[in-house]
């Protein structure tokens, strides 16, 4: 894939459901936009989320390409053990940026640790709520 596509981390999930306007802004202009498993079931797994929460993913969901992760491709495998060894990302981090990576797209997210991919690895940061104080206040995980 050629041009600006992207891969939701569960944080970017998270926000753009808020209507975090940078991601709102971003992802409109996006050719393609996808999420991993890993990020689907972080986000679905957690505690507070209330039904309208779920709710509201599904249609996101209905939208988006949701990766699953390859049981049977070494390339695959070895994207997620070099994010993991050389970059020194926790597992699903792992599993997330190898999922960008192997689909020719940039992780969009707001974690920090993701600072650690160099090049050819793809990353896209944005602001979170915390850091845009017109959407303090703002919930959606209750």
């Amino acid at each position: 894939m050629s041009g600006n596509g992207y891969l939701l981390d569960t944080n970017a999930i998270i926000q753009f459901l808020k209507g975090n306007a940078e991601l709102v802004s971003v992802l409109a202009d996006a050719e393609f936009i996808a999420t991993s498993i890993i990020s689907e079931m972080e986000y679905l797994s957690f505690p507070r989320l209330e039904e309208a929460d779920v709710q509201l993913y599904q249609v996101f969901r209905s939208r988006i390409q949701v990766y699953d992760v390859p049981s049977d491709d070494p390339m695959f495998t070895q994207l997620v053990l070099n994010a993991r060894r050389r970059n020194g990302l926790k597992l699903p981090d792992a599993i997330i940026a190898a999922t960008a990576r192997a689909n020719h797209l940039s992780v969009l997210t707001a974690d920090d640790h993701f600072k650690k991919l160099k090049s050819p690895w793809k990353v896209r940061f944005y602001k979170t709520e915390q850091d845009n104080p017109k959407m303090k206040g703002t919930t959606l995980i209750h």
